[in-house]
């Protein structure tokens, strides 16, 4: 990373309106990740409060692997509750070590949780009875607490959208401009695809403190119809452009930040679905122009996804 300096001024008047992100910002941190989350860390007042945010966001993998270790937990603890009342409460089971009663009493819990009841082994007096019933009744909150959140992760809305690593600046016409490059990555289509790119730079006021100052930029294109094949974004750096004749140096000097927020409609939920990426100066490629990525097949054009993000220099960069 290149050494900061003093942010050059824009002539170009900022959003008046608070985007949330306040003024004072570090002029060494970016306001949003690549994953479009927010570069934030908010104290949480209770430790359930993000429960379902986590639970619905994890990975499947983390999911079914903390679904198992939950499901191990309540059956160890409720064999400990039989083996407690005696394992001779437990019919159908044979005396024997430690380990072999508890591994009866473990069974017998995983078939009670899940309602499974296989009859071989069932509770007899009292004590073992309620502890018996009061597990089938956990049995049933569980699963379908579960069963919630495995609809919740399934209907979630949300856009697959493929970025590519870095934006450009590539010739354009008569001069040049910003680019990056995005794609589609699920089989539905989005319609109604709107994308809008926010420009994050520091300035200094009249009594020389760092402000962080927020500026829309004009697109070439921001609206499509259908968003089937990929979307070059370009942001023309003419007359119009806040940063029109800015270097790479005084890009990072100023900590510039292109916070980037498409919507759309996906086709199959018929819900609106958005996406968030980010980039910074430092991630800027100069004088170079993406490489064609859609090719066609038997006269079907084709995106190959896996290449969104390969370009070509045009000469030495700056």
């Amino acid at each position: 990373m290149r050494k900061r300096g003093i942010p050059r001024r824009i002539t170009f008047k900022p959003l008046e309106k608070e985007l949330g992100f306040g003024r004072s910002i570090s002029a060494n941190e970016r306001l949003m990740n690549t994953d479009g989350s927010f570069n934030v860390v908010r104290e949480a007042i209770n430790v359930w409060d993000n429960t379902y945010h986590y639970l619905i966001h994890m990975t499947w993998g983390q999911f079914f692997l903390l679904a198992l270790v939950f499901f191990g937990v309540m059956n160890s603890l409720f064999a400990a509750l039989y083996l407690c009342f005696g394992i001779e409460n437990l019919s159908g089971t044979t005396p024997g070590s430690f380990t072999d009663n508890f591994l009866q009493a473990f069974f017998f819990s995983s078939q009670t949780l899940t309602t499974v009841g296989y009859g071989h082994i069932s509770p007899s007096g009292i004590p073992s009875s309620i502890l018996a019933s009061f597990e089938s009744f956990m049995g049933l909150l569980l699963f379908a607490l579960i069963s919630g959140l495995l609809y919740g992760r399934f209907s979630r809305p949300r856009a697959h959208i493929h970025y590519s690593e870095n934006m450009l600046v590539a010739p354009y016409k008569d001069g040049m401009a910003l680019m990056f490059r995005m794609v589609n990555a699920r089989v539905s289509e989005l319609i109604e695809t709107e994308v809008q790119v926010l420009m994050a730079f520091n300035q200094r006021d009249e009594t020389g403190k760092t402000t962080r100052k927020f500026y829309p930029l004009t697109l070439e294109i921001n609206k499509i119809s259908f968003f089937s094949l990929s979307w070059t974004i370009v942001h023309p750096l003419d007359e119009k452009s806040p940063i029109s004749g800015f270097s790479s140096q005084e890009l990072i000097d100023a900590n510039a930040e292109f916070m980037v927020l498409v919507k759309g409609t996906d086709e199959t939920t018929h819900q609106n679905v958005f996406s968030r990426h980010s980039y910074t100066a430092d991630e800027f490629v100069w004088n170079a122009k993406f490489s064609p990525i859609i090719i066609l097949n038997e006269g079907t054009p084709r995106v190959i996804t896996s290449q969104i993000g390969k370009f070509e220099r045009m000469m030495n960069d700056e």
